[in-house]
């Protein structure tokens, strides 16, 4: 038994230094801060209504050397135009333009 006191002491010690080391633990990263989400664009005014303000801005008159512009300006694309300018016609709001060069409103500021 005397024996193996030695190789206990030993063992007790080499545990005891293993408490006696201390342990690097990373410090924990902070949260990242979520960024702000951008407003969405609001439109309140319905797509002809868009239509119809962008072209009374423009001149009265949606054709080729203005298109770009008005749909722009109203957020549409080129696929919206079909119901919206049938709309208009059966309104009695807009009609082909003189020369078939367009569409002309008639109504409100190109009244």
């Amino acid at each position: 038994m005397i024996r193996h006191l030695p190789l206990v002491a030993v063992a007790a010690l080499v545990g005891l230094s293993a408490c006696t080391v201390p342990v690097r633990v990373p410090a924990p990263r902070p949260a990242p801060i979520p960024e702000p989400m951008p407003a969405p664009v609001v439109n309140p005014q319905s797509a002809k209504e868009r239509f119809v303000t962008a072209v009374e801005a423009n001149g009265c008159t949606f054709n080729s050397g203005n298109s770009d512009a008005i749909l722009a300006a109203a957020t549409l694309s080129e696929g919206d135009l079909g119901g919206i300018l049938t709309e208009l016609r059966a309104e009695g709001r807009g009609s082909i333009a003189p020369g078939g060069q367009g569409f002309q409103l008639n109504t409100g500021v190109c009244a």
